[in-house]
């Protein structure tokens, strides 16, 4: 008899789609429209028709939906999630078959090849490695730890040596520390194996409940490791560090056989599924209670294990780099974005990186690469938008300018000459050059002046060579030169051309 038979209710959902192993099936029925730009909760249902294996809702209130899963095993019962976000997946495991997966953008799901890894007596509780490419899971029945490669080439079990492994039910994975963690539904303890091998042992969780555990995740900014005691209907943490742990104030919230957990450390919250209350709820992290979210919609039965996704979040401004000159090409980085907390079931890492760019303010039709040739003075600026199964956010370049050098107007009676310079905006152009005289720095060899502008127009700098080149310049009438013009946008970054030119002085004719 299993543990759901003997605990609590069960359903057998009938196997109804013939998937292949290790082979993603696509399909045509679409994803529901949901509003865009909110976070979202997932989790799994292991409830019978018509629930779906998958759902979601939208955390603003605003209600959810079932995932298409349609190419994904179906039979009794899915328990796990996690999310692969930069691929734009979910991953679950089953009561009875292999680790599953579907495309979080509603195309259809399939089965992941989980050969050399055991899956046999419950695959229940998934965790993602991206940096390592794997899966993990806790097998309830054979009371292991497996894993298997996202590339589909299969997997192999993890040694826990020296840590309870009864009945494992929900892993976590803690990549600061190379570790992973679980919760025993049988003998109730939290324990944790080295991912890199070498076994494991069993953390100090005194002061804290330990009722039939499952589901476990962790507030790294924290060091502390929540779970859901599904027998005591409690949320309770202990810190990393061995020494101990309490139970969470839940107040308000629906704490009904809670499978599962999912952590938001930024907001301060922890979520979990209510198994027997077909309700998906949370706490606050301060010990201050909580309250139940709005899952219409979404049609949740026998939910467990619930997930966390959000908007890709901002984490440092892309990078514009180019020349500053007229049909030059600029290049944008994608910028940074915050990572996803996989030790929490929180992910937010993009699936799509977009661009667009705009020129005086205003966005140039077709400029949707990350390279663009500007053909025309303007202030530019690149915006970078990333976008996952929750939303978009963007966040722009520096301002970068482009300024055209014109004609060269020479005056050969003083031996100078003007540069007409095209500007796009307020700011400052500063001209430089070896020989090239300004005021107060005759002594050096290279000077600069400084010249501030108001608004957009052309100017005109006025060049004059002094020492050696002026010497020349009175010697044999000629002299060549080489300018370097940096303008600075108001608000934005130095751009830097340079100018080769030539200064004619009429000699006078000596008189006999």
């Amino acid at each position: 008899m299993s543990k759901w038979q003997h605990l609590h209710r069960i359903s057998v959902r009938p196997l109804n789609i013939v998937f292949a192993v290790s082979c993603l099936l696509a399909a045509a029925l679409p994803l529901a429209a949901t509003a865009q730009g909110a976070e979202r909760i997932y989790w799994a249902n292991a409830g019978g028709a018509p629930a779906p294996e998958i759902s979601f809702a939208q955390l603003d209130g605003s209600g959810g939906a079932p995932l298409n899963t349609l190419g994904a095993p179906a039979e009794c019962c899915p328990f796990g999630t996690a999310i692969d976000s930069a691929a734009g997946r979910i991953y679950w495991g089953n009561e009875f078959l292999p680790i599953s997966l579907a495309l979080l953008n509603g195309s259809g799901g399939g089965a992941l090849n989980t050969a050399g890894a055991t899956t046999s007596g419950d695959s229940e509780g998934v965790a993602i490695d991206p940096a390592a490419g794997r899966v993990y899971w806790s097998n309830y029945g054979a009371d292991k730890i497996s894993f298997a490669n996202l590339d589909g080439s299969g997997g192999g079990d993890l040694d826990t040596t020296g840590a309870t492994v009864d009945g494992p039910q929900g892993v976590a994975i803690d990549p600061g520390a190379s570790r992973i963690y679980w919760a025993n539904f049988g003998t109730p303890a939290i324990s944790f194996a080295n991912l890199g091998g070498g076994g494991g042992d069993d953390l100090n969780t005194a002061g804290a409940t330990l009722s039939r555990p499952f589901g476990v995740a962790i507030d790294a900014s924290a060091a502390t490791i929540y779970w859901a005691n599904a027998e005591a209907n409690k949320i309770s943490f202990a810190r990393l560090d061995g020494s101990g742990g309490r139970d969470l104030d839940t107040s308000g919230a629906t704490v009904v056989f809670p499978v599962g957990v999912a952590i938001d450390p930024e907001e301060g919250r922890i979520y979990w599924a209510n198994y027997n209350a077909d309700r998906i709820s949370f706490a606050r992290l301060d010990g201050s209670g909580g309250e139940d979210i709005v899952t219409a919609g979404a049609n949740p039965a026998a939910p467990n294990s619930p997930s966390l996704m959000e908007a890709p979040r901002a984490a440092g401004a892309p990078e514009l780099v180019g020349s500053a000159a007229p049909r030059s090409t600029l290049s944008c980085s994608q910028g940074t974005w915050a990572p996803d907390l996989i030790a929490s079931f929180l992910y937010r890492a993009p699936e799509d990186i977009g661009y667009e760019w705009t020129r005086n303010g205003a966005v140039i039709a077709g400029a949707d690469q990350s390279s663009f040739s500007p053909g025309a003075v303007g202030i530019y600026r690149c915006r970078v938008i990333a976008s996952d199964a929750a939303g978009s956010s963007s966040q722009v370049s520096a301002l970068h300018a482009i300024f055209r050098l014109g004609a060269v107007r020479r005056n050969k009676r003083r031996g100078t000459a003007k540069l007409i310079v095209q500007l796009p905006g307020a700011g400052t152009i500063t001209l430089a050059g070896r020989g090239i005289a300004a005021p107060r720095a005759k002594r050096r060899a290279e000077s600069s002046v400084t010249r501030r502008v108001g608004s957009a127009g052309a100017i005109a700098l006025l060049i004059r060579a002094k020492g050696k080149k002026a010497r020349k310049l009175s010697k044999t009438g000629q002299v060549s030169l080489r300018a370097r013009l940096t303008y600075v946008p108001t608000g934005g970054l130095p751009g830097t051309q340079t100018k080769a030119l030539k200064l004619i002085k009429r000699r006078r004719s000596r008189q006999r």
